[in-house]
Formats: C-alpha cells, sequence, structure tokens
C-alpha cells in the first residue's frame, strides 16, 4: 500500500489534462487492484488516515473510495473498514474519461456529493452528538406551517369519497391547486394558465425527467448542462446520474453572471439550470436587471431549454421573477416550483410549469414514470395554500429566517474583524437558509469544520457543491436553523478553529 500512496501523493503536483484529482487517484487505486499489487481482502486505511498520509482532504478521499466501490473493487463493512472485493475481476475497468478545454470530465453518475455530506454529517453527529447541527439544507420544523398541514389533512379527509381513491382519468393538476398556483405565481409576476401546470413529487423527479427527454433529444450524443457553481449539490447529483455532463457557470452576487453563462453557451449546452431566488449554497438572488441580461444571452440560442429551481418561493423576501415572463424563451422554460422549504418537505410536491414543445414530451414522461400524483395531496396542498392562516405564518418565518442570516453574516464579520482573520460573507442581502462563508487562503475547510465541531457546532464544508472535489475554502451554514442569539457563539467557535489551524502545516491546503 506504501508505494500506492506515493504514486497517489506525486498525482498532486500535474495537472492530470484537467481530470479532478480524486478521480485519478481512484484510478491509481483500481489498477494496483487489478494487478494484484492490493490484494483481496486487504483492509485500506480509515478515510481520516489516509487523508492524513496524503495530505489530501476528507472529501476527496471519500470521493476515491466511493468511485471505486461503484466500480465494485471495494466494499464497506459496518464498524470494520473498507476492504479490497474478494473478486475484483468481475468488475470492469473504468472509462477514461473525455476532457477538453471547457467541458469537465464526465462523472460516471458517481452521486458523490451527497454521499459525501450525509457520511460526513453522520460521522460527525456519532463524534459530537450534543453539537448543533447546522449541516443540512433543511427548514427550521418549528417554522412550519403545522397546524395549517393539519387542517387541511382533516378538511380533505371529510371530503373524501372512494371515487377519489380511483385511478385518475388524466394527469392534469387538481382544479383548486391549480387556481391557488395560478395566484400565487401572478403574485411573483408570473402569469400562468392552469393547463400548463403539471404536478410532480419533487424538484428531483423532475429534473430526472428533463435530463431523459434532453438525452432523448440528441441520442447517442454528449449531453451537456449548464450548472450554477457553487450549486445545489442534489441538482448536480440527479443529472449526472441520469448521464448528463455539467458546464460550470460561475455566479456573483446577483447569481449566474452573463460571462459564465455565454461561457456554458460556448461549451455546447442543450439546458442551463438555474435558481433565481435563496441559491442553494450562497443565498443570492437575480436582480431585475441580470434577468434581462440573461435573458438577452439566451435568446439567440433558441435550441438551449431553461430550467429554473425556485426551491423557496413561498418563504422567500425577494421577488427574482422568472425567464417564463420574458416572450422571447417562454416556450422553452420549464419553472419549476416546490413547497419543502415553505410548508413541509413530507408533502412530496412540486409543480412544473411549461409549454409546448415541452410540455407534452415532460407530461408523458411523468405518466410513465410514476402514472400520476396523488389527487389527495394536491388537495391538501390546496387546502393549506388557500388556508386564512398561512400568509401570516408564511410572513412569519420569512422574518425569522432573514434575522438569522443577518445574525450570522453580521456576528462572522464582526468576530473575524476583532480577531484580525478574514472571513468573508455575502455583502449583498441574501434569501433562503444559508450563509455561504469563504475562509482565508492556506485555510482547510474540512479541518475548519472538524475543529468547529469540537467547540459545539455541525457545519459542511464546501466541496460537495462544485463540480469537482478540491476547493477547500469555503462553509456553507444553515443559519436557518440556528436562533439569532446563537449567532455570536457559532461566529467564536469557527474564529477560533480557524485561527488555530492556520498556525498549524497541516491546515494548509495541498496542492
Amino acid at each position: 500500500m506504501l508505494e500506492v500512496q506515493q504514486r497517489i501523493a506525486a498525482l498532486r503536483n500535474s495537472s492530470g489534462n484537467g481530470r479532478p484529482l480524486y478521480e485519478r487517484a481512484a484510478h491509481e487505486m483500481a489498477q494496483a487492484i487489478r494487478t494484484g499489487e492490493l490484494r483481496p481482502g486487504e483492509r485500506l486505511p480509515s478515510v481520516r488516515q489516509l487523508a492524513t498520509d496524503l495530505g489530501l482532504s476528507v472529501t476527496t478521499v471519500m470521493s476515491v473510495y466511493t468511485r471505486l466501490g461503484e466500480l465494485g473493487l471495494v466494499h464497506g463493512e459496518a464498524g470494520r473498514g473498507t476492504f479490497i472485493t474478494e473478486t475484483p475481476e468481475i468488475a470492469q475497468a473504468a472509462p477514461t474519461p473525455r476532457t477538453s478545454e471547457t467541458v469537465p470530465p464526465a462523472r460516471g453518475g458517481s452521486a458523490w456529493r451527497r454521499q459525501v455530506l450525509a457520511q460526513t454529517e453522520a460521522r460527525l453527529k456519532r463524534s459530537h452528538p450534543s453539537a448543533r447541527d447546522l449541516t443540512r439544507g433543511g427548514p427550521d420544523p418549528s417554522l412550519l406551517p403545522l397546524a395549517v398541514v393539519k387542517r387541511a389533512y382533516g378538511d380533505v379527509a371529510a371530503r373524501l369519497r372512494a371515487q377519489n381513491l380511483e385511478y385518475p382519468a388524466t394527469l392534469s393538476t387538481e382544479p383548486e391547486l391549480a387556481e391557488a398556483l395560478v395566484g400565487r405565481l401572478s403574485d411573483d409576476g408570473i402569469i400562468a394558465e392552469a393547463d400548463d401546470l403539471l404536478i410532480g413529487g419533487s424538484t428531483q423527479q423532475f429534473l430526472a425527467l428533463l435530463a431523459g427527454l434532453l438525452q432523448r433529444r440528441s441520442p447517442g450524443e454528449t449531453v451537456l448542462v449548464g450548472v450554477e457553481e457553487p450549486g445545489y449539490q442534489t441538482a448536480m447529483d440527479t443529472l449526472e446520474f441520469h448521464g448528463l455532463n455539467l458546464v460550470p457557470m460561475p455566479l456573483d452576487g446577483a447569481g449566474v453572471t452573463v460571462e459564465g453563462l455565454r461561457g456554458a453557451i460556448d461549451a455546447g449546452v442543450s439546458a442551463v439550470l438555474f435558481t433565481p431566488r435563496a441559491h442553494s449554497p450562497t443565498g443570492c438572488c437575480w436582480t431585475a436587471e441580470r434577468r434581462r441580461a440573461l435573458a438577452d444571452v439566451l435568446t439567440p440560442h433558441p435550441d438551449v431549454w431553461v430550467i429554473e429551481d425556485d426551491q423557496f418561493a413561498e418563504a422567500a423576501s425577494s421577488r427574482a421573477g422568472s425567464l417564463y415572463t420574458d416572450p422571447r424563451l417562454r416556450e422553452r422554460v420549464v419553472y419549476l416550483r416546490s413547497f419543502s422549504k415553505s410548508i413541509a418537505p413530507d408533502l412530496r410536491l412540486s409543480a412544473a410549469l411549461a409549454r409546448q414543445p415541452i410540455r407534452h414530451p415532460l407530461t408523458l414522461a411523468k405518466s410513465f414514470a410514476d402514472g400520476w400524483t396523488s389527487q389527495t395531496s394536491q388537495r391538501v396542498l390546496a387546502a393549506v395554500l388557500t388556508d386564512p392562516e398561512i400568509d401570516d405564518l408564511l410572513a412569519t418565518a420569512r422574518t425569522e429566517y432573514a434575522r438569522r442570516r443577518a445574525a450570522v453574516r453580521e456576528a462572522i464579520r464582526h468576530t473575524g474583524a476583532s480577531r484580525d482573520i478574514e472571513l468573508l460573507v455575502p455583502e449583498l442581502d441574501t434569501d433562503g437558509l444559508h450563509v455561504w462563508v469563504t475562509l482565508p487562503g492556506g485555510c482547510d475547510a474540512d479541518r475548519v469544520v472538524e475543529a468547529t465541531a469540537q467547540r459545539g457546532f455541525l457545519l459542511a464544508a464546501g466541496q460537495p457543491f462544485f463540480l469537482s472535489p478540491g476547493n477547500q475554502r469555503h462553509l456553507r451554514i444553515n443559519a436557518g436553523a440556528l436562533p439569532a442569539d446563537r449567532a455570536p457563539q457559532l461566529a467564536a467557535a469557527i474564529c477560533e478553529a480557524a485561527v488555530t489551524l492556520m498556525s498549524q502545516p497541516t491546515a494548509l491546503l495541498t496542492p
């Protein structure tokens, strides 16, 4: 194993023709397994031990082990570790990723980002069970409209008839939900017709269906999709899992930059994915000027689909609008609106707004995916959205999330300045649940996360929000899950961790 480790360590100093370090390290270990240099049944070092030995981040090593597991070369045993598979010769050779100057190599459907986040959270919770968990992207349960949801279920159940449990005749949206959604879309400046609405189980389901449609448009070809970077890890994983290749679109405080969009189009994307407001993980939101500028760039490219993920809509403070409102683009925009952050994740409902020529194939794909979305659940959501108390409760949640974000941002700025450490948070007002922190140069996010956990707070390192592992300078904090009066304690914990680690050689970023 020592010689293999030395070869992997040497990879840090080479460019690898654009291939991410974790892919090159996984390829090196795969070759060692296939040639017998690493023997069947052999126990590999723990993720943390190998990361320390190689001077790599924990996230990079976890991605290596995940990739080897997908190839059937290693397997994990609970409580014991990771082992070389007894019959590795059955695994197929890993294809060499395609590279170019503008297009990143395909990930092969690895969906590594959510795995890294979940495994890191589970490990931190085991090690620090009393720490405050700010790693996840979910809403504060205490700010969800529980009483309204319970009342809605009761009202719908009281009106339920046997025929309501039958197979539906069509995939049309329940009329009462369509009416409620058309009204709420109008409040956001989006004029829609009920016939253009399609209800699905989640935004993730719609992304999977759209990925299939994009591949059917270009059979046998590599399909590229432009995504925000940093961006929503589940969306990236979902698109890659379904065989698409991702092209990064850089952000600033107003979302995807015009230059970033142009670069993706020049790379040959078939679609682009935007988050108009409350972007995860940065919280940035479109301005009206940015929305118009993006529309101007997209207009000359009629074959590029536009997907919008408005995932925080009902709980959002900003009114970013939608490219669906631009008549030049409307026929190729799919606007997705979900209710997990504002109403209840367990409702598992999302709405898609799409016109022809996309609406018909999307509806057909939905019918083959799961038939239809529960009519009863649709009526429950309609009852929630039209309840007399819901708007006041949503306004309360909106105000509280804004207060918590502001408290975390201000505490980090103030504490960092008082301790002479440069911790950057967004200057512009943001929306949603998260605060995105940029660490000083040379400060390793994984190690800051570990040290902050020892001080009572669990955070997410920023690597899983990028297309490839390697970015070690960011933290994502779910400020929405932290009472505002705890923000100074959180900021102190982060600053203490960073200051302590920056004085240690092991805290420095590796090449």
